[in-house]
Order: structure tokens, then C-alpha cells, then sequence
């Protein structure tokens, strides 16, 4: 554990250090890059591939995705609309791909936005995220960034039941709300659990991680109630009924 903190420290002091480098040689990006190895191995990334989800998280080279959305932001705000994804959806209605998430209850993006905009009402003075905003979903009056996750209770008979939570190593936001659903139709949450992203959940930091299952017995759900948060879902519940 200290180990990790004195890393994160090292990284958090070289992050100016290595945009002065690559200000003064656009080189240094290239992954064959002698300084960018070096690099690398000092702040003890084990990939090329982390060390550059490293480097775009904290602004040091672009995200092509970030960049190519930008230009497509941009095409589609000269033909009228409020961004590209604003001109996706039309196309996927007008065309009749895709029901508007309004009509489309039966559609994950639905469940997401549905239950989101019911956490995030247990929340003081929140600032809502536009939809699809990367890393997290509204940030609370402290500053925090948030990532809400939810998920309907799964019977992979006859083994397992419980829930999956989507991580996807994201290291943007700072806190995870996970919240859990009996189902879709009743829609009854059952649990509420809030992790740190650097909080060490089976060995390993949070937000190192594609997914995180939890299983529905006692015996496991026991090992989290650190993280449960049992007022949260009280409130959650009495939005519910309302």
C-alpha cells in the first residue's frame, strides 16, 4: 500500500517534467522512444499502452478519440446540430435504427439514465455531466468527480446470482456509486455501495479493473458492508416511492 501511494506521488511530480519533453521534442512520443522507455519503466508502468492512458489522462499527449470527437463536433454544429452525438440519434430515429431512449425502456442506456437521475437526487447541490461525458457523471458540491453504476440482480442458474458493474479502468472519476436492482419492472434497489478509486478491493486498487461482480449471499455481501451505504439507499427508496 505505501509503495503504490510513494508511485503515485513520483508520477503525480513528473507529469510537468514530461510535457516541458515532449514541448521540447514531439519525439518523445513515439513508442520507440528511448527518454519515453525510460520513462516509462521509472514510473513503473507495465505497458506502453498504460503508460499512454497515463500520459492522455493528465493532458501530457491527446486522446485521438477526444480529437476526432472534437471534429465531429464540429461537422455537425455547422449543419444545425448541438454536437455529433446530437446528430447520431436523429439519424438513428429519423431512419428507424433506434427508438428514442424516451420509448426504449428495454435499452441499457435507458436503465443507466433512469437510475442515474434517481442517485443523483440523493446528492447536495450535484453538477450534472452532459450525456456521454467520459470517466464520470456529475461531480458533488466538494469537487468530486462521480461515476454511477447500476445493475438489475443476474441468476446465472445454477452456479450464481448477483450483480456486474462496467469499471472499465476508469481512473477519471474519483468516486464509483454502485447501486443495486432487483428488476426491471418492479425497479426496488437493494443495495448501495460507494468506493474511492484507490480504495483496495481484493487486492488491487478499485478502478484496476474491467468489472466487478458481487455475489447475492450473506457471506459475500458481508465483506463490503464498509462500503455500503445504508442512508444513501434510504433516500434512494423514498425517491423511489415518489
Amino acid at each position: 500500500m505505501e509503495t503504490e501511494n510513494n508511485i503515485e506521488n513520483i508520477r503525480r511530480k513528473a507529469i510537468v517534467e514530461i510535457k516541458k519533453r515532449v514541448e521540447k521534442n514531439v519525439g518523445y512520443l513515439h513508442p520507440c522512444n528511448k527518454d519515453r522507455l525510460n520513462d516509462m519503466k521509472r514510473l513503473m508502468f507495465v505497458s506502453g499502452c498504460e503508460f499512454t492512458g497515463w500520459m492522455q489522462q493528465n493532458g501530457i499527449m491527446k486522446n485521438p478519440t477526444d480529437v476526432r470527437r472534437k471534429d465531429d463536433d464540429i461537422s455537425a454544429k455547422s449543419l444545425g446540430f448541438e454536437n455529433n452525438s446530437d446528430r447520431h440519434k436523429e439519424y438513428m430515429h429519423t431512419t428507424g435504427r433506434q427508438l428514442p431512449l424516451s420509448d426504449n425502456k428495454d435499452c441499457s442506456s435507458y436503465f443507466g439514465t433512469f437510475t442515474e437521475n434517481l442517485m443523483i437526487q440523493t446528492f447536495e447541490d450535484p453538477i450534472k455531466m452532459p450525456y456521454g461525458n467520459p470517466g464520470f457523471d456529475w461531480m458533488c458540491k466538494k469537487g468530486d468527480k462521480i461515476d454511477n453504476k447500476s445493475a438489475c440482480l443476474r441468476y446465472d442458474i445454477p452456479f450464481w446470482e448477483g450483480w456486474t458493474f462496467p469499471i472499465k479502468w476508469n481512473n477519471i472519476a474519483e468516486w464509483f456509486v454502485l447501486s443495486a436492482w432487483d428488476n426491471r419492472e418492479s425497479l426496488k434497489p437493494l443495495h448501495v455501495w460507494v468506493f474511492h478509486k484507490n480504495d483496495i478491493v481484493r487486492d488491487k486498487k478499485f478502478w484496476r479493473r474491467d468489472s466487478i461482480s458481487i455475489t447475492n449471499k450473506t457471506s459475500h455481501l458481508k465483506k463490503l458492508e464498509n462500503y455500503e451505504y445504508i442512508d444513501r439507499l434510504d433516500k434512494l427508496k423514498e425517491i423511489c416511492k415518489r
